[in-house]
């Protein structure tokens, strides 16, 4: 007679009640890189004169170049100079706009997970709340007009051969030193790029010739989120939220690359962004809403300080 095992191979049986799946009590999160890009908007409202729709800054201009060559002319002795008007301010309007969303639990499915729900929500929803703030300054950066190409054509024709070299930023950061473009904390300008663009960078400068952040010194404030070092006279700041688009030749991915200066970017902000943790909704206190919510605006206060690289990058079709 053959023997009947009693055993997890043999359903049904002991096995089919008594041995069940378990699950792990602690729910890990899905990675994701933490937005960086408004790390470097700095132009913000001083003394608003009351609430309104929208503010306006008023950027005031340096006499042109013209009017400093009429200068180096000597002054006759008897004859008094013509005045000159002091330039027109220019003027910069943030019309602040309300962002936000939510999700709503219900009491049944707090009372019967393994895991508490409500710290993954305020998580889930306050990384959707970086992620948005972080698309509104890109979108603002986007703006400004001082953009080039990797090979100087067209953007719809780079492909993942036209990657950002030494030579591309030290041109950005020579045009940047010609428009008197202020530095961050007085050494060097910051570039935001996609992770595939480091890569190249790196591989065509090689690691010696970066500074790691580490080198400036014991004020750790200064080192912005996700830097990875300095070259050529630009800190980098990698984060892949920088975006990039398949509109190059034969759909290659085309890569924003933004370098600024001090003063390139402003904001408007009348409600930061904030968790809320809502009441309930509804007569039997079963709905419970966890959202965030942001008030404000994002734009190119100092053109003159945005410079922008448009690129491939050899791992461009990488996912």
């Amino acid at each position: 007679m053959v023997d009947a095992f009693t055993s997890t191979a043999t359903l049904p049986g002991v096995a089919t009640e008594l041995v069940q799946p378990l699950w792990d009590t602690v729910v890990g999160v899905a990675l994701h890189e933490l937005p960086t890009a408004r790390d470097f908007v700095d132009k913000k409202p001083q003394r608003p004169m009351a609430p309104g729709s929208s503010l306006t800054l008023e950027r005031f201009e340096w006499h042109s170049d013209a009017t400093v060559t009429a200068a180096l002319t000597p002054l006759d002795e008897e004859t008094d100079v013509a005045a000159h008007k002091a330039p027109t301010p220019t003027p910069v309007t943030l019309t602040p706009l309300e962002y936000g969303d939510v999700v709503v639990r219900t009491r049944k499915l707090n009372t019967r997970t393994f895991a508490p729900v409500d710290p993954y929500l305020a998580m889930l929803v306050a990384d959707e709340a970086g992620r948005v703030v972080d698309s509104l300054v890109q979108t603002a950066m986007v703006a400004g007009t001082n953009v080039v190409t990797a090979d100087g054509g067209a953007a719809n024709a780079l492909t993942n051969a036209d990657i950002l070299t030494a030579t591309l930023i030290r041109r950005e950061v020579t045009r940047l030193r010609a428009k008197n473009a202020i530095k961050w904390y007085g050494n060097a300008y910051a570039g935001l790029v996609h992770p595939h663009v480091i890569l190249d960078l790196r591989s065509d400068s090689d690691v010696a010739g970066w500074r790691y952040p580490n080198v400036y010194g014991t004020d750790q404030s200064k080192i912005w989120n996700g830097e990875v070092g300095m070259f050529e006279g630009v800190r980098f700041v990698e984060n892949n939220l920088v975006r990039r688009t398949a509109t190059g030749a034969s759909s290659a991915n085309v890569y924003q690359n933004y370098f600024l200066g001090r003063g390139a970017l402003a904001e408007h902000i009348i409600q930061d962004v904030s968790v809320r943790i809502g009441p309930v909704t509804d007569r039997l206190g079963r709905f419970h809403t966890v959202g965030w919510l942001f008030d404000g605006a994002f734009k190119v206060y100092e053109n003159k300080a945005l410079r922008r690289v448009l690129t491939g990058a050899s791992l461009g079709d990488d996912a």
